[in-house]
């Protein structure tokens, strides 16, 4: 690529649908497509394109035959090479789940075989002679059926690679994962955050992310603008950046942010350097650290009083509900409240995690039933998950055991499926991201139950 090429998407396998091209054209943006069922030379060349700093963004279908060529001995190289690229690409990966999917994974989310038969993609036909010859002589009704030989060793490349893989049933869902993912792309999204209506904190969310917002834009980042929408059981916040992802993900900005704000508070001079260190005049910046360390002490006060109000309403709620426990004391229970319901960080309420309930609480005149059973209830109402059925709650209990690096989109992922007033185009994105995290959950044989919460998935939303 040259330096003064635009930028293009790129389209990988058969992504490219109608609607894809179309909202591509419409904003002027290029694209590319290049497919997996050609020589290892073309794969070379493709591998070239996604690492190229002209590439926007990547959408990805693999088909069988695709999983069957990435372990034959002349792709294996250009499969891996491949899959490090995208990690520092916006991508998404979608697959069949007759494809990513075991059979006995299939067999537990109650899909019988007859599902897939009208779901699979036709081979589509080029005038590219040379690039596709090998695409028409490999041409199979079934290439969606591969064995756990060939299915395995590639699923475990792009779960080792945190890859954002998407299986998929239907064309129309695939569609409308891959319009979704194009239209976020388009925009920039740096990421999207879903905060249920009950959930601790979920009041100061709002100020707080405006603040951060205000933030990104005294430091030179003034292309970042806030969106999102509301339902009755919850509040979306969206941030998307005309400057993309930044440098280290979006993690960085959230580090730099609480930083910043504590400074403000504590050494105010190092927070005056760090903004003239950006362009600021030093006047105008010992006037905005003044300005953000006044909102920050006002947003500390706002959470510490709100803890307050959520522990006494439960220390309420539960000596009505175990008055006649023996040896109940309100202040034993206080106490309890206090080691489960620590004082967050002002930036910790970002990133939307549930409360994690100590294991080494210990008060006297409590039994182990006694605050077991309590604990499950903290969960909920500090979570804001006391309406969600029991299947959602079971997920988010692994999410928050095995969720690691993506707890967060993974949480959000289950409370936009619950909600009815969820935008579609997200509620099919989550599907698809849950059903592959508890995928993987079951291919490095971890969690329990998963086969009750893959039918949950399966049932969750019908997409035809």
């Amino acid at each position: 690529m040259t330096e003064d090429e635009p930028e293009y998407f790129l389209f990988i396998g058969s992504a490219d649908s109608e609607s894809a091209t179309t909202r591509l054209r419409a904003s002027g943006a290029r694209y590319h497509k290049k497919m997996l069922s050609s020589g290892p030379e073309n794969w070379s060349k493709i591998v070239t394109l996604v690492s190229s700093p002209d590439c926007r963004g990547v959408l990805v279908v693999l088909r069988g035959n695709d999983y069957k060529a990435m372990i034959r001995p002349e792709y294996e190289e250009s499969a891996w090479a491949l899959f490090d690229a995208l990690v520092n690409r916006p991508h998404i990966i979608l697959v069949h789940e007759a494809i990513f999917l075991t059979e006995e994974q299939r067999t537990a989310a109650d899909i019988p075989a007859s599902k897939y038969e009208n779901t699979v993609d036709p081979i589509p036909v080029s005038e590219d002679d040379e690039e596709y010859e090998l695409y028409r002589l490999i041409r199979d009704e079934r290439a969606w059926e591969i064995s756990d030989d060939v299915r395995e060793p590639v699923n475990k490349m792009l779960r080792e690679r945190q890859l954002n893989v998407y299986p998929y049933r239907t064309n129309v869902e695939r569609s409308i994962i891959s319009s979704g993912f194009l239209d976020d792309n388009e925009r920039h999204l740096l990421f999207r955050i879903y905060v249920p209506i009950g959930r601790l904190y979920a009041q100061e969310a709002e100020g707080l992310l405006s603040l951060f917002r205000e933030w990104l834009g005294e430091k030179g980042h003034s292309g970042v603008r806030q969106e999102g929408y509301s339902t009755s059981a919850g509040q979306v916040f969206e941030f998307f950046s005309a400057d993309g992802e930044p440098e280290g993900g979006v993690n960085r900005y959230f580090e730099d942010f609480s930083s910043f704000l504590e400074d403000c508070v504590t050494t105010p001079e190092a927070a005056v350097a760090q903004l003239v260190a950006t362009g600021t005049a030093p006047g105008a910046a010992e006037i905005l650290v003044s300005r953000f360390a006044i909102r920050a002490r006002r947003l500390s006060l706002d959470l510490k009083q709100r803890r307050e109000e959520r522990m006494l309403s439960l220390k309420h709620e539960f000596e009505n509900l175990f008055i006649e426990t023996n040896g109940f004391k309100g202040e034993d229970f206080v106490t309890v409240l206090e080691q489960w319901i620590p004082l967050p960080a002002p930036t910790g309420i970002i990133q939307g995690h549930r409360p994690t309930l100590g294991s080494t609480v210990t008060v006297n005149n409590f039994n182990p039933q006694f605050i077991e059973g309590v604990a499950g209830s903290v969960v909920q109402n500090l979570s804001g998950t006391v309406n969600l059925n029991a299947e959602a709650k079971d997920l988010l209990g692994l999410i928050a055991t095995f969720g690691g690096y993506e707890r967060a989109e993974l949480e959000t992922a289950v409370h936009e499926l619950e909600d009815d007033g969820a935008r579609d185009t997200d509620r099919v994105a989550a599907r698809g991201r849950l059903k592959r995290f508890l995928a993987d959950l079951g291919n490095r044989g971890l969690g329990a139950g998963i086969d009750i919460l893959q039918r949950y998935l399966e049932h969750k939303i019908g997409v035809s």
